[in-house]
């Protein structure tokens, strides 16, 4: 078997010019923002000391859930999911969503 017809597709853009479709674009820059809120949501927790159960009630998900949350698995990010967890964090959401360039997601701790 000859694997020499293989190439990347990053080496058929390069060879024919093209560019990735709106849809797959999109759908990447969504799983771009799951896997940063995962961090967030992650560092927060552990900054807080929350259990991945202990913030699963506050959030009335599973811990599988606040997970699969935690692994960029969460997808579509949604406003309820950002308002849920910015009240059971206890941090203020910034989404920064612009239409040319990456967008932003951004956890600040709330004053006491």
């Amino acid at each position: 078997m000859s694997h020499t017809r293989w190439k990347l597709i990053r080496e058929r853009r390069a060879v024919g010019g093209g560019s990735e479709p709106p849809a797959v674009v999109a759908e990447r820059e969504q799983i771009r923002l799951a896997l940063a809120l995962g961090q967030l949501v992650y560092d927060r927790r552990t900054e807080l000391g929350l259990t991945q159960d202990a913030l699963g009630r506050r959030l009335g998900m599973t811990e599988d859930q606040v997970e699969a949350v935690e692994v960029g698995g969460m997808l579509p990010l949604t406003a309820d999911l950002l308002v849920r967890l910015a009240a059971a964090l206890q941090v203020t959401v910034d989404l920064h969503v612009v239409s040319d360039g990456p967008n932003t997601l951004v956890f600040e701790e709330r004053a006491a």
